[in-house]
């Protein structure tokens, strides 16, 4: 296909944001520090710096200053971000940690420096509507019995190297409910990060701030750690819900951060 006529298709298609917004006091994890956001410049004063240089009489610019932990509000993680007995896919990563990030870690592990752009088929699996509700209930651990009916009443397979996407509910809360978002979402319980695992996704995202219930690290043991599948959280899945769009292509480009374990990210979906 040409690129025109690659642009001609994509044209038609219906664009969905799955990323939430950031902002000063968002919710983020209680083990995280705060997203900080501050204006570092103002027009008016750079304006008088400017003028009083003799460069460009009249013109100015702001710029923005950002302190935030990789881990805010919609992000990727890679699989070296968590480790069981400092092993990641079986390999110990604390010789290879530093201060300015992790350096030189043997394959298949790897920083965001070498996350390639991701496109990929992405199956939504909608927990709620399989459950006949709109919401699902505080804490709920969702079962592999659960992905696998969602699954088939939506008439949608998984394959090897797609993205799932889980919907909880839970990502409406998000700017609107904090305590709500932090401390009542529901999530996968082992089976279901089993299940998931088991389905070798390139990737799995979902719309809360943790992957599992009750235990909120088991799922991510089992999908990041043990399977070194990555991970997106904080994802915002009701409009791509709610057009049921259960098949989609997602477009995620983490930041190239050496050494790093984690990227925001602001994901799309094409369908």
């Amino acid at each position: 296909m040409s690129g025109q006529a690659l642009f001609d298709a994509l044209s038609k298609a219906d664009v969905y944001d799955l990323g939430q917004a950031y902002w000063p006091a968002m919710p983020v994890h209680p083990f995280d520090p705060p997203f900080q956001f501050f204006l570092y410049r103002y027009h008016e004063y750079v304006r008088k710096s400017f003028d009083e240089m003799g460069i460009e009489p009249g013109f100015s610019d702001a710029i923005s200053l950002v302190v935030t932990s990789m881990h805010s509000g919609t992000h990727f993680d890679a699989p070296i971000h968590m480790s069981q007995d400092n092993k990641v896919m079986g390999i110990d990563v604390t010789p290879y940690q530093r201060d300015t990030g992790f350096t030189n870690l043997p394959e298949p592990l790897h920083s965001m420096e070498k996350v390639p752009p991701l496109l990929l088929r992405a199956v939504l699996l909608d927990i709620p509507a399989y459950k006949g509700v709109d919401l699902l209930p505080e804490r709920y651990a969702i079962t592999s019995e659960d992905l696998a009916g969602a699954a088939e009443k939506q008439g949608v397979t998984i394959n090897e190297g797609d993205c799932i996407l889980v919907r909880t509910g839970y990502g409406r809360f998000f700017e609107t409910d904090r305590d709500t978002y932090l401390n009542k979402w529901a999530g996968l319980n082992d089976d279901a990060a089993h299940w998931v695992a088991a389905k070798k996704p390139r990737l799995v995202g979902i719309d809360n701030l943790s992957l599992g219930v009750p235990a909120p690290f088991a799922s991510h043991r089992i999908i990041l750690v043990e399977a070194g599948i990555y991970v997106m959280k904080s994802l915002t899945l009701e409009k791509l819900a709610a057009d049921r769009r259960s098949v989609s292509t997602v477009v995620v480009l983490p930041l190239k951060i050496k050494g790093g374990e984690a990227s925001l990210i602001r994901p799309i979906a094409i369908a």
